[in-house]
């Protein structure tokens, strides 16, 4: 370990050019198999909050969290993972993110808890999909629109061969890692930033609740058929398009390490 962080939370940074940032918390005991929480923030870039949001729970259950922080100038697009400007990979950037925290921190990172709201929900799942050895479980959460798993179509559509990022295909264990999506029960308005392409709406739908039940339903198809672990889908009552209301009303956070099987909670959670 090269940082005393223990029990502390902070911030970090490195490289030059494309700079990786990243928020982070550590229970006061570190093992090197800490269970390690990634929890990735949406448009409105609220990393900070995201920490803050899980620490609590992660000192409840001694795991480490790790909120990168993707800004705008740099990460456009982040949420498809190779951003707008057709060179940067906000994939590759968490990887060097975890490795640094693992430098760090002393715990190992090579395999993660992944989790992420709205913009951080697409790319929780597109994450897994390409890059599911590093992944244990993923959350998605009112994602605004999904990436199907469609063989036939490129993606970020679909999972066609050889059409992701830089030319790859989906991680051979993409099945294999179980997923977890939370939408609000009145995630269903349409915004200026939700992506409205006619291509998307043919498959996916209006509203991210609608979305979020179409895309597990073609998720559970296609694991039905190949072999997979589950996809479940839980609706969070009384909830639109707020991660701080998710957190506060609704305990997200209790809901995610849940998920997780990293604990169970010893009150009954109201969905």
């Amino acid at each position: 370990m090269t940082d005393p962080a223990l029990g502390q939370s902070g911030y970090f940074a490195f490289g030059s050019a494309v700079p990786r940032r990243y928020y982070y918390h550590v229970p006061a005991v570190v093992r090197a198999d800490s269970p390690v929480i990634v929890s990735v923030h949406g448009i409105s870039l609220n990393a900070a909050e995201h920490m803050v949001r899980m620490r609590q729970e992660a000192d409840r259950i001694g795991a480490v969290i790790i909120a990168p922080w993707f800004d705008r100038t740099h990460y456009r697009g982040y949420q498809k993972l190779l951003c707008r400007d057709g060179e940067t990979r906000a994939d590759l950037a968490l990887i060097d993110m975890l490795e640094d925290a693992s430098e760090r921190f002393g715990v190992d990172t090579s395999r993660v808890y992944l989790s992420g709201f709205s913009g951080g929900g697409q790319f929780t799942h597109r994450f897994s999909m390409f890059h599911a050895n590093r992944v244990i479980a993923c959350v998605t959460c009112a994602a605004g629109w999904y990436t199907f798993p469609d063989a036939t179509s490129p993606y970020p559509l679909g999972t066609a061969p050889e059409s992701g990022p830089a030319g790859m295909s989906p991680h051979p264990q993409a099945r294999k890692v179980p997923m977890h999506v939370f939408v609000g029960s009145r995630d269903d308005r349409v915004e200026p930033y939700l992506n409205m392409d006619d291509d998307v709406i043919a498959v996916q739908g209006v509203g991210r609740l609608m979305r979020a039940k179409r895309w597990v339903k073609a998720m559970r198809q296609d694991r039905k058929q190949h072999g997979g672990a589950d996809v479940t889908l839980t609706r969070l009552k009384q909830l639109g398009h707020d991660f701080t209301k998710a957190m506060e009303r609704n305990r997200l956070d209790a809901r995610v390490v849940e998920s997780f099987g990293l604990s169970s909670s010893k009150e009954t959670i109201d969905a």
